[in-house]
């Protein structure tokens, strides 16, 4: 239980130090769905991924089927998060309507040495609304506004935030490339101090090749932290064979304990199954994502 007491400390507002610091909701800058964590968030350009929203709005924009996907991440330290997300295409643009929650619980309540008084939760949820629309052939816009919800113990705080981001296609065939700013907004005052959320800035491009019945896609990435000044570069790829089977690695650079990724992911008819591993140094655990979803 000691573990859950440090973790405490650093979950919020300045969550683990895996993430390095930040003044606000640190949880908004997990990796939160399989091929996200897989793929070192690379894929800052990844048109028609649901899966990819949270790095990139835009992302969306070309959605073409309705789906649902729901993610479970096990990260470090008794940390979990659950992640839904529900997506529709429609003649004005796409919209995907997604929740998600991050936990830690059975957190003792201590005040003297000796037996703990009890126990307690703290918890991080938002929900997000994200709209991705094809401007030209060429370019892609998208936009989420987001609610956002945060407790520990008996104290509370809410918030709003926005991301934004754009994807153009240049004439090279294959190549996409995007940028967006995500997490901008603030909560209100937890207890005395109003906390800025932990935006990002990222720019990316993907390049996509085909042989046979095998498809190649890879991507680099480069992201800037505006509160604290920590930049992070991301190097992904995933080998698809026959639309069925997937491979995925990621490394990401900017985190002391973690760096590379890896994943796996499945589809069979309309359903599919990814997963992916995050390790980490320094004894502080590892992480496993796991996500379905369904093409309707």
């Amino acid at each position: 239980m000691k573990r859950k007491i440090i973790l405490l400390l650093l979950f919020f507002p300045s969550l683990l130090l895996s993430q390095g610091t930040s003044k606000g909701d640190v949880s908004l800058k997990f990796p939160t769905t399989p091929f996200v964590a897989a793929t070192g968030e690379s894929f800052v350009a990844d048109p028609t991924a649901l899966q990819s929203i949270l790095i990139n709005p835009a992302n969306i924009a070309s959605l073409e089927t309705y789906e649902v996907l729901f993610s479970h991440t096990e990260w470090i330290q008794d940390i979990r998060t659950e992640y839904l997300s529900i997506a529709a295409p429609s003649s004005i643009g796409s919209f995907s309507l997604s929740i998600a929650n991050t936990s830690v619980n059975g957190i003792e309540l201590r005040t003297n040495p000796g037996p703990a008084l009890g126990t307690f939760d703290a918890q991080s949820a938002y929900i997000q609304l994200t709209y991705g629309v094809e401007l030209t052939q060429n370019i892609q816009l998208g936009i989420a506004p987001k609610y956002l919800y945060e407790k520990i113990f008996v104290d509370e705080a809410t918030g709003y935030g926005i991301d934004a981001g754009i994807l153009y296609t240049p004439q090279v065939d294959g190549l996409r490339l995007g940028c967006s700013v995500t997490n901008a907004g603030s909560l209100a005052a937890f207890r005395n101090d109003r906390t800025d959320l932990p935006t990002q800035i990222r720019f990316g491009g993907t390049y996509t090749s085909k042989i046979d019945k095998m498809i190649f896609r890879i991507a680099a990435a480069f992201s800037s932290e505006i509160i604290t000044s920590v930049n992070h570069y991301g190097l992904g790829g995933e080998v698809i064979f026959n639309q069925t089977l997937t491979a995925r690695f990621g490394y990401q650079t900017g985190i002391d304990t973690r760096g590379f990724s890896a994943g796996l992911g499945i589809r069979y008819s309309f359903a599919k199954i990814d997963y992916a591993y995050v390790p980490f140094s320094l004894q502080v655990g590892n992480s496993h994502l796991l996500s379905i979803g369904f093409i309707l």
